[in-house]
């Protein structure tokens, strides 16, 4: 062959045609398996640094969640103390003098049976 200029056969030629392809498709595989390794290294890091961040979250609710329970326990013992106190104001606004009453009672059965009134002008005066 005027061609050849390494003086191989072309039976040598495509032997070597044929190492080079398989050369290269081992090169290939290899870089893919490291490219596949590689992937499966950033998967785990992300898939690391994930959990972490699930955990930190968690926590930071876990933290909002117990605030906000303290908060609505203190606030609603505040409420609690808030409506007892202004029980006992309403309770005590009602509160009636029970000598007082016990007067008027009287007075009104003076009244009602046509007796004289002690206060001397809430009796009959006929």
């Amino acid at each position: 062959m005027a061609g050849n200029n390494s003086g191989n056969s072309p039976a040598e030629m495509a032997e070597q045609a044929m190492n080079r392809l398989l050369q290269a498709e081992r090169d290939a595989r290899r870089v893919v398996a490291e490219c596949e390794a590689e992937a499966a290294s950033i998967l785990q890091a992300a898939q690391l640094q994930a959990s972490r961040i699930a955990s930190r979250t968690d926590s930071r609710i876990s933290l909002m969640q117990t605030r906000c329970f303290q908060r609505v326990t203190e606030e609603i013992r505040h409420l609690e103390r808030a409506a007892t106190q202004a029980r006992e104001t309403q309770a005590e606004s009602y509160r009636i003098d029970e000598t007082g009453l016990a007067e008027c009672i009287e007075e009104i059965a003076i009244c009602l049976t046509g007796g004289v009134s002690r206060g001397g002008d809430g009796g009959d005066t006929t």
